[in-house]
């Protein structure tokens, strides 16, 4: 009962919330100045630990600093980032290193810590339109950590003069290795999945984030992935980083052995995926050579190429 008060005073909240929303950018932008882009595109998921919050065990400032560095020097087109907790912070940081190329969204919830944000190149993805996916399930409410629900950003998707509506759907899942948070990754996944065979079947969409769990079994041991629905639908979804859930690698400081953070495939861009780009990013040392000591995060980004074509 606990539960499901909590879960519909969060559907309640976030029912205000299932509009689409704007660019957390003052003014409005000139859109008739796009550029055209001919090239691959570079797609980044990242957890950037309590963004901003005093819960950070290092400087705010230096982690500012190192994380506009970082996205910067992944040079992607698009970022779905976890965590973010000082919004004002983190909108500066965007205008700060990324430049007026790009926008970025905000989720408004949960009103607890941790929202998600896109950053994107505002000539590439165009139209674009963000809101909390199942918001409006209170069974989603519980499963995702305190009403952290998925964040979705749908788009234009306009590169080597080719246009093409797209989806991405940010993830950050239930953590820990106990058995009931396990049950919510789990009941999570089930109830994502089905959403998206439903609203999303055939259209070019991307699962990224922080899932919290592995695709080779699960953090919770004995247990099969959490994701274990995705990985058996081969015809429908492609687990781009299960290669890497494998023995030598890792996303997370603390884990050996361990990947969390994944990224998975529907539609053309299964096809347009550039084949073993994608890639666990722990060359940002290269840029911050103190990473290892969390002067920044505690997770590594993840990034994927991809050839759009027709």
């Amino acid at each position: 009962m606990k539960h499901l008060l909590s879960a519909l005073l969060l559907l309640a909240t976030c029912w205000s919330c299932s509009k689409d929303h704007s660019p957390n950018r003052k003014g409005s932008e000139d859109t008739t100045q796009f550029k055209n882009y001919y090239k691959d595109l570079i797609i980044v998921n990242w957890n950037i630990e309590w963004f901003g919050s005093a819960r950070f065990p290092g400087s705010l400032a230096a982690q500012e600093s190192n994380a506009g560095k970082i996205l910067r020097y992944l040079d992607a087109d698009l970022y779905g980032i976890c965590e973010v907790v000082d919004t004002a912070r983190f909108g500066r940081m965007i205008r700060n290193y990324m430049g007026s190329e790009f926008n970025y969204i905000i989720s408004p919830y949960p009103k607890i810590d941790q929202k998600l944000a896109f950053v994107y190149n505002r000539h590439i993805f165009r139209n674009v339109r963000a809101r909390p996916f199942m918001s409006q399930s209170a069974t989603a409410a519980v499963s995702f950590a305190s009403g952290r629900f998925p964040f979705l950003l749908s788009a234009d998707m306009v590169v080597n003069g080719k246009w093409h509506p797209v989806h991405f759907i940010l993830l950050h899942a239930k953590a820990d290795a106990a058995a009931d948070a396990y049950a919510r990754r789990k009941e999570g996944s089930v109830e994502l999945k089905d959403s998206l065979d439903v609203y999303f079947n055939g259209q070019h969409c991307m699962v990224f984030g922080d899932f919290n769990d592995q695709l080779n079994g699960s953090i919770l041991n004995g247990y099969l992935s959490p994701y274990k629905n995705f990985l058996e639908d081969g015809g429908r979804y492609q687990a781009l980083t299960l290669p890497l859930n494998t023995t030598g690698y890792q996303s997370t400081l603390s884990f050996s052995n361990s990947v969390i953070d994944q990224q998975l495939v529907s539609g053309n861009l299964r096809y347009w995926y550039k084949d073993q780009s994608v890639s666990i990013r722990t060359d940002v040392k290269n840029v911050v050579p103190d990473y290892e000591q969390r002067t920044t995060s505690d997770h590594y980004p993840v990034t994927s190429a991809y050839a759009v074509t027709d």
